[in-house]
């Protein structure tokens, strides 16, 4: 340290007696030029609130303003597999199995119940139905229930195309709010949106699961509908989710339609407006990019939704998720390893992403397949107007998507320091 202060003091004398531009001066310059690269940070933080409270009642505190509580801190500090082996050989050392404490309040417990219900559906709900319809069948005196919802399943099996079966009942359910609460997820608004008007609305990054696309367009825990009045919320997902007996008529209680063309040419050319549908761009190919401190977004050849947007002359709006790569860990699956060789063909055959998540257990919090608690921020960009085109050019479809990258990476530039965990981060577009 002494040495190291010597130095300069010599740098700023030998500066001096050779008659070169004086040190202090240099000195002070630089300490000017930070002050003034601090008071215009401040000053485009006040502006980013100032535009924010246009348009919401409520404004979360920065990232940085999010207390963890005792238990997640002791978690975050260790690697899944240090609390996975702690677990499993009940090893009684510092990096051991951390159990949820016996006084949780009560709404923390609902709030991780409503999150292990949103898990169990999607993991379990499908595949257990199915197996129980087949063992109904071949082993018990009730074949004809698995047969009567065959011949239910055959007559109803393109309702997922033809704008599905939304129930409000079920999306105004209380559960959806701790859903919400557990994170927490949060919904900002930076414009208001025509309901005059069709939007795709662009959901980046996908996430492992989507989480957030689910509890803003699948549910009412974020108040979607309050926020936008006159909007329809539509949430466009894989069409294998609507293969599998009763899971499938839950979910599209939800507002869920398949991601596919004859989807969206129905719900966008049907006669009236305020449709918003919610399309998770980067797609389930994505998800395997998904790994806490990084953003990668699967964009570069994805053009067909502009294509969409301009034959249909529905408005693009971007949206931003901060925090949705970080409620789960998976284990690393670098390009050209064997791990991901298996996952890529996998999701060629079953067309979901066999993501290899690490998460948290319901009463221990080392290992299982429930989210952690980390904040979700999701800013909804300015809408992009787009011209009804019947029969659009390549040209038209290129501008237009361009046009759409350079939103989301302003978008991901203006609010990454206020909502990112990682803010030193640069998005990347594949």
């Amino acid at each position: 340290m002494e040495n190291e202060l010597y130095l300069s003091l010599s740098q700023v004398l030998s500066v001096g007696v050779f008659g070169r531009r004086p040190a202090f001066v240099s000195l002070h310059r630089s300490f000017k030029m930070e002050a003034q690269n601090g008071i215009e940070k401040t000053k485009e933080k006040e502006d980013h609130n100032e535009h924010l409270k246009k348009f919401n009642k409520r404004i979360p505190g920065d990232r940085s303003t999010f207390k963890k509580d005792d238990v997640d801190e002791h978690f975050d500090k260790l690697p899944w597999y240090a609390g996975a082996f702690g677990r499993v050989l009940s090893i009684p050392l510092s990096f051991g199995p951390k159990f949820a404490p016996v006084n949780i309040p009560l709404k923390r417990r609902l709030q991780t119940f409503a999150v292990f219900f949103w898990m169990s559906s999607f993991l379990f709900m499908g595949f257990g139905s199915l197996f129980l319809l087949l063992y109904l069948f071949f082993y018990t005196q009730y074949w004809w229930f698995s047969l009567a919802y065959f011949t239910w399943f055959l007559g109803d099996r393109t309702i997922c195309v033809r704008g599905g079966r939304r129930w409000s009942f079920v999306r105004n359910w209380t559960l959806w709010k701790h859903f919400r609460d557990f994170f927490p997820i949060h919904l900002l608004k930076t414009a208001d949106l025509d309901p005059k008007k069709n939007y795709i609305m662009g959901y980046h990054p996908h996430g492992v699961l989507s989480a957030g696309a689910f509890a803003h367009f699948g549910t009412e825990g974020t108040g979607f509908s309050k926020m936008f009045p006159g909007l329809t919320p539509y949430l466009l997902t894989l069409e294998c989710h609507f293969k599998l007996p009763f899971y499938r008529e839950f979910f599209m209680t939800s507002g869920a339609v398949s991601a596919t063309r004859e989807s969206m040419d129905y719900l966008l050319s049907k006669e009236g407006t305020g449709k918003a549908l919610c399309l998770v761009v980067g797609g389930a190919k994505e998800s395997l990019d998904c790994h806490p401190g990084q953003v990668i977004l699967h964009l570069s050849q994805r053009k067909g939704f502009c294509k969409m947007a301009l034959r249909h002359g529905a408005s693009l709006v971007p949206m931003f998720c901060f925090g949705e790569n970080e409620i789960y860990d998976q284990v690393k699956n670098p390009h050209g390893s064997f791990i991901r060789k298996l996952q890529n063909s996998l999701q060629l055959i079953i067309g979901l992403a066999p993501v290899m998540i690490v998460g948290r257990g319901v009463f221990q919090y080392s290992f299982g397949i429930i989210p952690f608690r980390k904040p979700v921020y999701t800013v909804v960009g300015e809408p992009i107007d787009v011209p009804k085109v019947k029969d659009p050019s390549s040209k038209e479809i290129v501008d237009l998507h361009a046009k759409y990258v350079k939103a989301v990476v302003d978008l991901y530039n203006k609010y990454k320091d206020r909502y990112s965990e990682y803010p030193e981060v640069e998005i990347k577009i594949v």
